[in-house]
């Protein structure tokens, strides 16, 4: 016997967008009767709604009046990811903190396919699961930052955009990753280094290609020629930037010095070239990034770029609040300081390093 499904599959506002060929951001701006919404499209989207009988779900319509108040943080990546670097449980810390001061609650959004994550961020958006979202990091070209420029749902970025076409209607927390990495790929060079090489991150997100881009620019400031063999890709785990590790230095070793764009990737670095029999940084100087407490207790301590990541769940939570309750905001744009720490593992005078 055949069997018939238990309930009817619900129309969603997706379904609404799909039959009216809008966004599903344009639906939600008619339902809530924004005033930046055409004539014209009004009547396209509400005799969509009449012909599919659309109704609005009742639990996150109260959501979006404000009987519960939910706060989306997106990873852009996946869970196995996201849960594996410490930068994203310590910036969780403090976005964490300041909503419960405010009687919010934090609704965890990983996604590492772009255009599902788009369209899952704006479905919760519309229908009122969650009234603003931060996102932990951005992609070269980002889908959901572009939607989200378009729309009117408060929203909040860790890191940066590219380019300037809509950057004035983006709010952002940010470290200046290009000056801090030729910062410490400056330091290693004037410690003698000229055989610097870089443990490489994916280029799709902005973070990564910041960092690139300092670590060449400190090469050229200091005379040395950027050679592509120095580029090695770190891989998706710290597994994989240690046999990248030692592969390159079996075929090649010649260099000096190593750059790693987390601490997590420059201590596998270190574990790799201890399996080669060789000794940091005697032999290979690392240098890591962001100072997780792993750096402090490392075989050597790891020099490194301390980034205030706590500060930056702070600073983006708070915003988003702002945001979401129309308070004014001096500037959309929040740059928070950084410094270079020092220890032994970059080869630098012991009687001179920080803790």
């Amino acid at each position: 016997m055949k069997q018939k499904p238990c309930s009817k599959a619900k129309i969603s506002i997706h379904d609404v967008a799909r039959e009216a060929g809008v966004s599903v951001s344009t639906v939600s701006r008619v339902i809530r009767k924004y005033s930046n919404v055409t004539p014209e499209t009004e009547s396209v989207v509400n005799e969509a709604i009449k012909k599919l009988k659309y109704t609005p779900n009742a639990a996150a319509s109260r959501l979006g009046s404000g009987s519960f108040d939910n706060i989306g943080v997106v990873f852009t990546r996946s869970a196995d990811m996201a849960f594996h670097n410490p930068f994203f449980s310590e910036a969780l810390m403090g976005i964490g903190h300041v909503l419960e001061a405010y009687d919010y609650s934090m609704q965890l959004m990983m996604y590492d396919d772009a255009e599902r994550e788009k369209e899952k961020v704006m479905v919760a958006l519309a229908s009122g699961m969650i009234k603003g979202v931060i996102s932990l990091s951005t992609r070269y070209y980002d889908m959901l930052v572009q939607e989200l420029s378009n729309s009117q749902y408060p929203f909040v970025i860790l890191g940066r955009v590219e380019g300037n076409s809509f950057k004035d209607n983006i709010y952002s927390v940010n470290t200046n990753n290009r000056e801090d990495s030729f910062k410490i790929v400056d330091h290693l060079a004037k410690l003698g280094h000229k055989r610097i090489g870089i443990l490489n991150e994916s280029k799709e997100y902005l973070v990564n290609m910041d960092r690139y881009d300092g670590y060449r620019r400190a090469l050229l400031s200091n005379g040395l020629i950027f050679d592509p063999s120095l580029e090695i890709n770190a891989g998706y785990s710290l597994d994989d930037s240690k046999k990248s590790i030692i592969e390159r230095i079996k075929r090649k070793n010649d260099i000096t010095a190593i750059f790693a764009k987390d601490d997590l990737k420059a201590i596998a670095a270190i574990q790799g070239i201890k399996e080669l029999g060789l000794k940091v940084p005697e032999d290979i100087a690392v240098v890591g990034y962001n100072d997780y407490e792993i750096a402090k207790i490392s075989s050597p301590r790891l020099t490194t770029i301390k980034v205030p990541v706590y500060e930056l769940g702070v600073e983006s939570a708070k915003m988003l609040i702002r945001l979401i309750n129309d308070e004014e905001i001096d500037n959309n744009e929040c740059i928070l300081e950084t410094k270079l720490v020092i220890r032994e593992s970059c080869g630098f005078k012991k009687n001179n390093e920080q803790k």
